[in-house]
């Protein structure tokens, strides 16, 4: 037998813990079955859904909302959606789907007894046209339903992106480290789909600014855990244009440029005085052994051999 739901039928949204998530689940003889939601300024909301259903779902939506983007990866189990034209469309465990939405009308189905999970990135207009992504809402005007840009298997870096935003929200991360995470798997999602523009003269001049934005974030935000894709999408370039500013501007590559920057600021820390295990965190390692091997292969003595300096 299945049950059929509306929005109506969830709980009234509140907070998740002391964290800025709002949680809304649907009733407890249905089992367990929440939606957390956390929405950006920018206009980018992440929401985690976790189902456990004891009977079949069928969720009926008739929402209308601007136009979006969504971006749903699958981490455990499957469900399906059919909208108001019938079209249906299946997220499956270890694939995502990519589409861009002018109103929400149609079912979503939940199977019974199967555990579901999914991360979902809805990014509204405003921020899709602040890094130049509007052209991916064509075909999403008012009387379609969705227009869809992929579904399929996804790649070990949208699974690595899609499991921290998991962790984070588990673990009462940080709001900036979400924010960073959530951009970067906007980014890695999207990048097959965004035309590559050639560099002219005149487009240079102003990449160069960009490029120098892109530093400033490496140098301000260097205990963080920096991505090529966050840094696409905190500037408004692509992956491409940003390794070739890069190498033809600073003659380095971000992710070198990153390591530098770390490492000076290592050393220097290193020289005050403070524990190795303090350094490592202040400079953006997780691990203990991952600063002490990074900084013996850079600077082929281990951070223990650093002394503090002397006045």
């Amino acid at each position: 037998m299945s049950y059929r739901f509306t929005a109506a039928d969830r709980s009234a949204p509140t907070r998740v813990g002391n964290t800025p998530w709002v949680r809304s689940q649907l009733p407890a003889e249905l089992g367990t079955c929440y939606t957390d939601q956390l929405l950006f300024e920018d206009g980018l909301a992440v929401v985690y859904a976790n189902y456990h259903p004891r009977h079949d779902l069928v969720e009926t939506s008739t929402q209308e909302r601007q136009r979006s983007l969504t971006v749903a990866v699958a981490l455990d189990g499957q469900s399906s959606s059919t909208g108001a034209n019938g079209q249906r469309f299946d997220f499956i465990s270890g694939q995502s789907t990519i589409a861009a939405y002018g109103c929400l009308r149609g079912e979503r189905h939940y199977p019974a007894n199967q555990a579901i999970r999914q991360v979902r990135l809805i990014a509204q207009e405003p921020l899709l046209h602040k890094y130049g992504l509007m052209g991916l809402l064509d075909g999403s005007g008012q009387g379609k339903n969705t227009h869809h840009l992929f579904c399929g298997k996804h790649g070990a870096a949208t699974q690595r992106l899609a499991e921290s935003l998991i962790h984070l929200h588990d673990h009462a991360g940080s709001l900036l480290d979400t924010h960073i995470t959530a951009l970067g798997l906007l980014s890695e999602q999207v990048r097959p789909f965004v035309p590559q523009e050639k560099v002219t003269s005149k487009a240079w001049a102003h990449d160069q600014d960009i490029m120098q934005r892109a530093r400033g974030i490496l140098m301000s935000q260097y205990d963080r855990p920096l991505t090529v894709g966050y840094l696409c999408a905190a500037v408004g370039t692509n992956e491409f244009k940003l390794k070739q500013g890069f190498r033809t501007l600073f003659g380095t590559s971000p992710h070198r440029m990153l390591t530098d920057i770390r490492m000076a600021k290592a050393w220097e820390l290193l020289e005050t005085g403070l524990q190795v295990s303090t350094v490592a965190y202040r400079v953006g390692f997780a691990h203990l052994s991952s600063f002490s091997a990074a900084f013996e292969r850079y600077y082929g003595r281990t951070p223990k051999s650093v002394r503090p300096a002397t006045s």
